[in-house]
């Protein structure tokens, strides 16, 4: 096979070698071929893929000097030798019949001088590319042909661009045509390799039937996709999904069948809490009422023609968490705490509960499949089950050979799919570095094919980082063509095609960056044996130590002068708006890297000195994400001026590259990658906290353009730096009967929709809050302390008192005649907190404090805190707000 596989190779980049009898189809810049094209095929999207392909084929002969027609099979003149594609009469009257296939199977076949690429190229019935009208297809002559372009025309299909103009023609793109009619190709994702003759062997009969029939994240159908085997869902592998909160939706059922939901540890039904969004809402899995509701969706997919249907389970174990009768006895423990929780999941117990449903639907429709992922509460052992229903499929999350051997001992009648912990985006040392390995992956494909998984589905996304992962991406689909094959020589040709001149330099360039994540891709990646809270997520084993472990200063550098040994010897536009696109990644991630190094120099050693390089260098890397997205926030990165057809960054928001949250499974908060430099360089550290308080003329409401003449203040966590991502500034202004106070508080810790509504003095520091800590002169160390939720109604106020003992006491029956004002910017939504600000609004009257209005000249004790879910920031750092040792001056 490998002996196979290099000459296919090497006849790509050299003058073709002749076969023992070829079929020549284009020699020294002549053929007398053309491509034909069936009269009509399956529907307006297959008619265009198989016309895109022939286009595709025409430009690859284009490179090598040939021109080459495209027709119609009822326009082709007779006598004319032709590349037949798809279900040709052609084709037929030749005993290739595609109809019959379900999957991505096509025949390569010669007869006599004409040579038929075909397999079922069908509309699918149910699903459309992602953010489209246009459906998606099965494209069996697609997968051919790109096949036959790789192996005998010269094309490798290289990087995963962005672009679905070609693909999506109901998407409203901008087309896939140029004006004369000929395709608008991506050169920089694709090479075309130069040949002197595009030959097969005349005997040519080959049927190929892929690895997989899909292996997908997202519903994309493009040239690269396909011929790597990227192939999406089509309902014909799986049809819909059940999810327990969309049929049993709280605003429909909450109050009429409350038993439909978890029976929680304090008594109440899960239905009576704010949780945001149903996805988060434990349910009670036994309920027979709400099996019912499942078991009834299910007849419903059934009846409309699904023959496979996924049942999803929930994540965070929100199936094992009620404490009603029927649950206690099937999980033989209660629910009360978050080990007894995870005890119920690791039993496997939730199994049988579903199996009650998967049991009806086999009892009335015995062909249909049902889809039950292995996850956190559905482990599979031969501890925990035997043998699976025969109507059930268990899509098994995996990431190795390691987590199938966990499967001996277990029946799987049905056979089994793949949830794959491959390219995730949620890597312990961040969505934008790469996570594997080429070795890595040739070893996952090879797991694939060892235990005959029908079809796979990633578990996050891949393309996060499509320059420097591209080998990777590039070895794991090409061995889903042949798992026999030597997954070096795959990357070899990679490296080859991708980097022409520049091959030696990219080629050590990536040996060394393999050589430094393997550790990470094998051992601390998702899902890996080190995937745990032991080791890879420990206290200190976070996110930024893995950062620093594969990409040292000396990586860096050595790293560094081969990228750019390569960019000054490059001469080829494509090789170099490839090297653009690495470059950028590659830089991001040595910067972040430096970033951290110079965070220990400091940590060690908390000088000025070391703070200021510090500083600079995160400028400097978010500057960077700055001019690649055009802006901050939730400004997405944008097509690279020399290769308009990819984005950096996956396309993704400034803020996800910026890793302005901790993101799923990392931790950045803990980094400095979100201190607020610009209330660094005010001197916030230095800073001696007495603030000038400006008069106004008129009591300013919340939105008043009388604030921006007060100076901004900005909070710092407690002991600690202040963050950008959850900036909290203060402005304060005074008229002659009051005190205004107007906070802003990015990124509130839960929706303010969904916070509770507290009682006047009631216990609102549950959940998160502001508050003020005012000491008028002559109040014999009396602290005033007020407080707000971002809840309307939810205020408290006291006295706080502190002796010469340090003893505190708090009087909680002093109320002022203080008023407050709430707004929140954005809407709620899945992903939009990050962005949300929650602004609170004070008006609080000298009288309140039995003081007159200050006179010029006059110091108030003063200070106020954020406390975000237990993160506690002020703006003077101290125990907290009303702490009279470290407490501020307002001074008016």
């Amino acid at each position: 096979m490998f002996r196979h596989l290099f000459l296919l190779c090497c006849s790509a980049v050299a003058p073709a070698t002749a076969y023992a009898a070829d079929l020549v189809i284009a020699e020294n810049g002549n053929t007398d071929y053309r491509i034909v094209v069936p009269a009509q095929g399956d529907g307006q999207i297959v008619d265009h893929w198989l016309l895109i392909s022939a286009k595709l084929m025409q430009a690859a002969f284009e490179k090598n000097g040939v021109q080459i027609d495209v027709v119609q099979e009822d326009a082709a003149e007779p006598g004319k030798p032709g590349i037949y594609l798809g279900a040709t009469a052609f084709a037929k009257r030749n005993g290739i019949l595609v109809e019959p296939y379900d999957d991505w199977t096509y025949h390569l076949k010669a007869v006599g001088r004409d040579l038929i690429i075909a397999g079922n190229d069908k509309q699918d019935p149910v699903f459309t590319v992602r953010g489209s009208k246009t459906p998606l297809a099965l494209l069996g002559t697609v997968k051919g042909v790109c096949d036959f372009l790789r192996q005998y025309a010269g094309v490798r299909f290289l990087f995963m661009s962005m672009d679905q103009s070609l693909y999506a023609p109901q998407s409203g793109a901008r087309g896939a045509f140029h004006a004369d009619g000929s395709l608008k190709i991506d050169t920089r994702s694709m090479a075309f390799l130069p040949l002197e003759k595009i030959a097969v062997p005349d005997a040519l009969d080959v049927k190929k039937t892929p690895l997989l029939r899909a292996n997908y994240d997202h519903s994309l159908e493009t040239f690269y996709n396909i011929a790597l085997n990227f192939f999406p869902r089509l309902s014909s592998v799986q049809g819909s999904s059940i999810a327990w909160y969309e049929v049993l939706p709280t605003a429909k059922y909450g109050q009429s069948h409350p038993e439909f939901f978890a029976l929680l540890k304090d008594g109440k039904r899960s239905c009576e809490l704010k949780w945001g969004f149903d996805h988060y809402v434990p349910y009670c899995v036994t309920n027979q009422g709400a099996q019912d509701l499942v078991y009834q969706q299910a007849e419903k997919l059934i009846a409309a023609g699904d023959k496979t249907i996924s049942i999803g389970t929930m994540d965070g174990f929100r199936l094992c968490q009620c404490n009603c009768d029927e649950c206690n006895k099937l999980f033989g423990i209660q629910a009360e705490s978050s080990d007894q929780i995870r005890a119920r999941g690791r039993s496997g117990k939730l199994w049988q509960a579903v199996f009650r449903i998967t049991e009806r639907l086999r009892e009335k429709h015995p062909e249909a499949r049902i889809v039950l992922l292995n996850y956190q509460d559905t482990p599979v052992s031969a501890d925990v089950i035997k043998a699976f229903p025969p109507n059930v499929i268990v899509k098994i999350q995996f990431a190795s050979q390691l987590d199938f051997d966990k499967l001996q001992g277990v029946e799987f009648p049905a056979g089994i799919c793949g949830f794959e912990e491959t390219f995730t985006g949620f890597g312990q040392a961040g969505p934008y570095l790469p996570e594997r390995t080429p070795e890595h992956m040739a070893e996952v494909v090879q797991a694939l094919a060892r235990n005959n998984v029908k079809w796979s589905m990633r578990d996050g996304a891949i393309g996060y980082v499509r320059g420097m992962q591209a080998p990777a991406y590039y070895v794991y689909g090409r061995m889903m063509d042949d798992p026999a094959a030597d997954w070096t020589a795959i990357y070899h040709e990679f490296c080859t095609a991708a980097f022409g001149n520049t091959a030696p330099q990219m080629t050590q360039f990536f040996d060394l960056l393999h050589v430094q994540i393997a550790i990470y891709s094998d051992f601390f990646g998702v899902f890996m044996p080190a995937w745990s809270r032991k080791y890879s997520r420990s206290r200190y084993h976070d996110s930024k130590w893995h950062v620093m472990s594969m990409y040292p200063p000396e990586y860096c550098a050595d790293a560094d002068a081969l990228l750019a040994s390569a960019e000054r010897a490059a001469n080829d536009p494509d090789v170099k708006a490839r090297l653009h696109l690495i470059r950028i990644e590659f830089d991001y991630i040595r910067k972040m890297a430096r970033i951290f190094f110079l965070q220990n120099a400091w940590t060690m050693n908390p000088s000025q000195a070391n703070l200021d390089p510090l500083v600079d260098a995160l400028d400097d890397w978010h500057a960077d994400l700055e001019r690649l997205a055009g802006g901050t926030g939730r400004s997405s990165f944008q097509p690279l001026s020399d290769w308009p057809e990819m984005r950096p960054f996956n396309g993704h928001f400034y803020l996800h590259a910026a890793l302005e949250n901790e993101g799923y499974q990392q931790q950045w908060n803990k980094t400095c990658l979100n201190w607020d430099t610009r209330a660094i360089r005010a001197g916030i550290l230095t800073d001696q906290h007495q603030l000038k308080v400006a008069a106004v003329d008129a009591p300013p409401a919340i939105d008043a353009q009388a604030w921006d003449s007060s100076p901004e203040s900005f909070f710092r966590d407690r002991g600690g730096m202040p963050f950008s991502n959850v900036r909290t500034s203060m402005r304060i202004l005074r008229d002659k009967e009051a005190l205004y106070v107007r906070m802003e508080s990015l990124y509130p810790s839960r929706h303010p929709e969904d916070m509770y509504e507290n009682e006047p003095d009631g216990d609102l520091f549950t959940q998160e809050y502001v508050e003020l800590g005012i000491m008028p002169p002559g109040s014999a160390g009396k602290i005033y302390r007020l407080a707000v939720n971002p809840v309307a109604g939810s205020r408290y106020d006291s006295v706080v008192t502190q002796d010469q003992r340090n003893r505190i006491t708090e009087d909680v029956k002093w109320n002022g005649t203080w008023e407050s004002a709430l707004k929140t910017s954005g809407e709620k939504g899945p992903w939009s907190l990050p962005g949300r600000i929650w602004t609170a609004w004070f008006k609080i009257p000298f009288s309140d404090f039995g003081a007159k209005a200050p006179a010029a000249g006059e110091n108030w004790g003063f200070n106020a805190a954020r406390n975000r879910s237990g993160r506690y920031l002020l703006w003077s750092d101290a125990k907290a707000a009303t702490d009279a040792k470290a407490i501020g001056q307002l001074v008016f």
